[in-house]
């Protein structure tokens, strides 16, 4: 399915932008120049990521830490602290809860005529 989530001037350099709708929850943004878009949630416990930090492709989850790569949805990194806090090493797996780690969920983006489509 093919959903209009803005315009071209939605979506500025290095910014995250949240995408929210009937059906849709995402997050987006412009990385070299191209918009990428993924599940507005993070894997490890369903959280918004719509406050998370955008450093480069690398989006870090603002809840535990979690880092992936917006690009490509691939896992960075697995539950690297709580709410901002980082965690010594030895209780990083007591905070992921068991859950191994996941990407994130990714969709392709197109612009046309200045408007930003997604695939969902």
């Amino acid at each position: 399915m093919r959903v209009k989530i803005g315009t071209s001037a939605d979506f500025p350099a290095d910014t995250l932008v949240t995408v929210s709708g009937e059906n849709i929850n995402l997050v987006a943004a412009r990385v070299s120049g191209k918009i990428y878009a993924a599940y507005g949630l993070c894997p490890h416990l369903n959280l918004s990521l719509g406050r998370g930090k955008l450093e480069g492709s690398t989006l870090t989850c603002p809840w535990h830490g979690s880092q992936f790569d917006l690009t490509t949805g691939k896992n960075l990194d697995w539950v690297r602290g709580i709410g901002g806090a980082r965690l010594p090493e030895w209780s990083r797996g007591l905070v992921a809860l068991g859950k191994e780690p996941m990407p994130l969920t990714t969709y392709p983006v197109s612009e046309e005529a200045g408007e930003v489509f997604v695939e969902l």
